[in-house]
């Protein structure tokens, strides 16, 4: 499962900058890599990440003289750094430079398997298991993370394979009906419950789309333009800097900080809204039950007014998503 055979047959080469880096069975554009090091390296403060972005070892006495041994240490940095600060943009750059090095490894450990198990499927528990136990990693050598990384992969497919072997065992046939049970089918219940899940995972990103909108036209012209030249229109960080007139370092800055005010207001405010909708409990809890010992009072077709306490609780209702609204 570990990729040794491509580098032992071949000679010992130097990177260079510009160099296209092909291992882990992905190709990988050096350049861009290490100005997304440096990146992580002003959002984490990570010293191993500062030295790899500038093409240096992380440690004393380490190498980075091949292509395996660069993207070893990076890995295994980033793993280390998300393991102590718990960062997003490491961790997603990590399972980008490794997914397709644990698909191989899964897939090629499937052929030799008879059971229908979904390659995909494995490595999503993979990445999951990465992303609950960092505490388990030690990063003690470069190729730390891809030890550790492939013995997950290797235990997380067999104890696939042992829970679809175990459901085949147990399938059982109508006498009627001579087709087993498609175990990949989900069963109307379960498709119901995914989908009232997926409806509100859709709404929450709704609201955080819409957070992230307002607090976006908030910044300042140059900072909306560099960030919208970045990430939406895909630009290099040396084209964006000469297009805004201005240094490449100072661009990183402008960037550093939108993100940063984006990611403060959007924290502000979901902040209010969960303080908004607990004081909207407490008022429903506190008018509920004098609501209800008016109801049994009133006697039915009492000219169908409405109980004061309940207008009170649907003008603090409205008055609240008024207030979220804008």
């Amino acid at each position: 499962m570990q990729l040794y055979q491509e580098i032992a047959g071949a000679p010992r080469r130097q990177i260079h900058a510009s160099a296209m880096l092909y291992v882990n069975h992905t190709s990988v554009d050096r350049e861009q890599l290490c100005e997304r090091l440096v990146e992580l390296w002003e959002r984490t403060g990570s010293p191993a990440l500062e030295a790899l972005g500038n093409g240096k070892p992380p440690t004393e006495g380490s190498s980075v003289a091949t292509d395996q041994l660069f993207i070893d240490w990076v890995s295994t940095c980033l793993m280390d750094t998300f393991k102590d600060t718990g960062d997003a943009a490491a961790f997603a750059l990590l399972f980008e430079l490794n997914s397709a090095s644990f698909l191989h490894a899964i897939q090629c450990n499937l052929r030799r398997s008879y059971h229908r198990v979904d390659p995909q499927d494995v490595l999503q528990e993979v990445w999951l298991n990465i992303y609950r136990y960092p505490g388990r990693f030690l990063a003690d050598r470069a190729d730390a993370f891809r030890s550790w990384g492939h013995r997950i992969a290797r235990n997380t497919l067999i104890k696939s394979l042992k829970g679809h072997a175990r459901r085949s065992c147990f399938t059982s046939i109508d006498e009627e009906h001579t087709q087993p049970e498609d175990q990949q089918t989900l069963r109307p219940d379960r498709a119901a419950g995914f989908s009232e899940r997926a409806e509100t995972v859709n709404q929450a990103f709704l609201i955080y789309l819409q957070l992230y909108l307002m607090h976006f036209e908030r910044l300042s012209e140059k900072e909306r333009r560099a960030l919208t030249m970045v990430e939406v229109e895909g630009c290099s960080y040396r084209d964006t800097a000469e297009a805004l007139g201005i240094r490449l370092e100072n661009l990183k800055m402008v960037i550093f900080r939108g993100r940063r005010k984006i990611f403060r207001g959007m924290e502000l405010s979901l902040t209010e809204l969960r303080k908004s909708g607990e004081r909207l409990d407490a008022v429903n809890a506190a008018t509920a039950p004098r609501a209800g010992a008016l109801s049994r009072r009133r006697p039915a077709g009492h000219g169908g007014v409405m109980p004061r306490s309940v207008d009170r609780r649907s003008s603090v209702s409205s008055t609240s998503l008024c207030d979220h609204s804008t």
